[in-house]
Order: C-alpha cells, then sequence, then structure tokens
C-alpha cells in the first residue's frame, strides 16, 4: 500500500511540467491579445463585412467580383496609403483631394493618344503631386504653421488651377492609357498585383533609418530630434509621399473613369483619413501602418455595395462611415493612451 500510495504521489510531480508549460502558453496567449486586439478589430470588420455580402448576395464571394472590388476601391488605396505617412508623423494632409482633381485633369486633357505623351504627362502629374507635397512639409517646417492650415491652403490651390486645365467633367482620355492601368493578367487585375507589391514595400521601408524616424517623429518629436532624427527632412518625406500617392491616385482615376473632373478628389479628402484611422493609425502619429490602411479602405468600399445590395439609400452609406470613424477615433485614442500607460511603467 505505501508504494502504491508513493506512485499515486509522484504522478501529479511527473505531470507538472506539462501543466506549467500549458499555464505559461494560456498566459503568453493571454497577455498577446490583451496587448494586440485592438490592432485586430479592422480585419474582424472586414471579415464580417465581407461574409454579410456573401449572404445577401452570394456573388460577392466570386473571384471575378473581389476583382473588379479591388479595382473600384484602388484611388482609395492609393490615396489613403499617402494620408498614412503625415499620420504618421503627427500631421496630416487636406491637400490630397486638390492635388487629385489636378492630376486628374491635367492627364484628361494632355496625355493624348501616344504612348511616349501617356508616360510624359503621367511622369508630369506624379512630380506635380510630389511638388505640393514637399512644399507642404517644407511650409510646415519652416513657418511652424499648422498642418490644418497649410495643406488646406495648397489644396484650394490646386483645385482652383485644376478648374482653370478643365472648367467642366470631360477630357479625352486614350484607350491605350485606360487599357493599360486597368489590365488584367490571368483573371487578375492589375491594381491587385500593385496592391500585394505596396504591402511589401511597405514592410521593407518601416524597418530602414527613413521608416524609423518617421515612426520617432510621430511619437516624440522633440526626443526623436535628441536622438539624431532630422524631423524637418523627415516631415518634409512624410508630405512629399502624401502629395505624389495622390497624384497617382489622380492618374488612376482618370483611368478608371475615361474622363477628368476639377471637383474629382473633393471626396477622398476625409475617406482618406478615415481609411487610415479605420485601418488603426493613431491620429497623433507613431503608431499604424499601409497594410491596415488598405483594410480601412476596402472596409469604407465595402460599406458602400453592401447597402447597394441591401437595396438601402445611399444617403445611408455616408452616415454609416460616420459612425465607424468616430468609433475608430475612439478606439484610437484608447489604444494611445494605453500605450502611454505601459511606456510610464
Amino acid at each position: 500500500m505505501p508504494m502504491s500510495n508513493n506512485s499515486q504521489d509522484l504522478r501529479p510531480d511527473a505531470d507538472r511540467p506539462g501543466r506549467l508549460a500549458g499555464a505559461s502558453l494560456a498566459g503568453s496567449l493571454r497577455q498577446w491579445i490583451q496587448a494586440h486586439w485592438i490592432a485586430a478589430v479592422p480585419y474582424v470588420i472586414l471579415f464580417v463585412l465581407i461574409a454579410l455580402m456573401g449572404i445577401v448576395n452570394p456573388v460577392t464571394l466570386r473571384p471575378s467580383w473581389l476583382a473588379n472590388s479591388s479595382e473600384s476601391a484602388f484611388s482609395l488605396i492609393l490615396v489613403g496609403i499617402g494620408q498614412t505617412f503625415p499620420l504618421l508623423a503627427g500631421g496630416f494632409d487636406l491637400s490630397v483631394g486638390g492635388v487629385i482633381s489636378l492630376t486628374n485633369s491635367l492627364a484628361a486633357v494632355h496625355a493624348g493618344d501616344s504612348p511616349l505623351g501617356i508616360v510624359a504627362v503621367s511622369i508630369g502629374c506624379l512630380l506635380v503631386g510630389v511638388a505640393v507635397g514637399c512644399f507642404n512639409g517644407w511650409a510646415i517646417v519652416r513657418t511652424g504653421m499648422q498642418p490644418f492650415i497649410v495643406t488646406l491652403a495648397t489644396g484650394l490651390v490646386c483645385g482652383g488651377i485644376a478648374l482653370l486645365v478643365l472648367k467642366i467633367d470631360g477630357g479625352e482620355v486614350s484607350p491605350d492609357f485606360t487599357n493599360t492601368l486597368l489590365a488584367r493578367f490571368g483573371g487578375v487585375p492589375l491594381s491587385l498585383i500593385l496592391t500585394v507589391l505596396l504591402i511589401l514595400g511597405w514592410f521593407w521601408f518601416r524597418e530602414t533609418d527613413s521608416g524609423l524616424a518617421l515612426f520617432a517623429v510621430g511619437s516624440d518629436a522633440r526626443a526623436a530630434r535628441l536622438n539624431g532624427v532630422n524631423v524637418s527632412v523627415t516631415t518634409v518625406l512624410a508630405y512629399g509621399v502624401s502629395g505624389g500617392f495622390a497624384a497617382l491616385a489622380g492618374i488612376y482615376r482618370t483611368a478608371q473613369v475615361a474622363s477628368g473632373s476639377p471637383t474629382a478628389g473633393q471626396s477622398f479628402i476625409m475617406l482618406s483619413i478615415a481609411a487610415a484611422v479605420i485601418g488603426g493609425t493613431a491620429i497623433g502619429g507613431g503608431y499604424g501602418g499601409v497594410v491596415g490602411t488598405i483594410v480601412g479602405a476596402l472596409i469604407l468600399r465595402g460599406i458602400a455595395d453592401l447597402l447597394v445590395f441591401m437595396r438601402v439609400s445611399s444617403y445611408w452609406s455616408s452616415l454609416v462611415q460616420g459612425v465607424l470613424l468616430i468609433l475608430a477615433v475612439a478606439v484610437s485614442a484608447y489604444a494611445s493612451l494605453r500605450r502611454r500607460a505601459r511606456g510610464s511603467l
């Protein structure tokens, strides 16, 4: 009997390492969820949105429809990616609407039919966007004015020039221009391929010195400067990237709708900020990324599509997007408080 009791007493000791390992794994998983659940919210929303669209209209789960959706959302994805950079640096860019309107009008009027002309105008539009963005960053750094004032002013100037270039919606867009940007490879749209490349490019960029400097400036510009980060160059870079991506969005929209409009970019101003914030980029800077912004853009586009499938008035789309943005801002503020609380410990 004693031997039997001893053997029974030894069994729990033999099982203890397994139980400790299980408890440690569960504890680590719990800590990871507590630290990262906020970052997972946009992906959960997108998954639920896709599921709802699949229930309402099963066609939306077909690869062909998903390919079409990536094309329709690509302009917003481009301008949203650009908007992410000033947000990460602690600012924002209201000039993206004017840049889109201007580049859309320029491309529609001056691209022409020749391949050389199309390439030249596209490069010219891109340089215009980068120049506007760099000017925004330079003016903010040199004058100390708020990004709201600077970028609003340059956006209005660009919008005014767009009206001089193209007074009403129209223009002549070459079929070659449209076919090139809307090309498909084995059923996969060019926009989807470019989105994947942009994600890969972001993963590389955020590990570079410029990427780390961008996050540092957004987190605490004064501390970043004391640690040797060139805050001025980083700020100009962030706004230059934003202007460049806004120009790309204007060029792509030209091919997408096969025409130009001097007011084409107005709706993208708030939507670009909303896409980034819904995707998890902090309004105060220093936290977020391009992948979340892409998810945010798909969510905004998905909301509009879902309401169409449900035969609900399009007026509700703005309302739902606005409510979602308010919730995203609230979550972003809560996440910032949590990060500060952890940093102060």
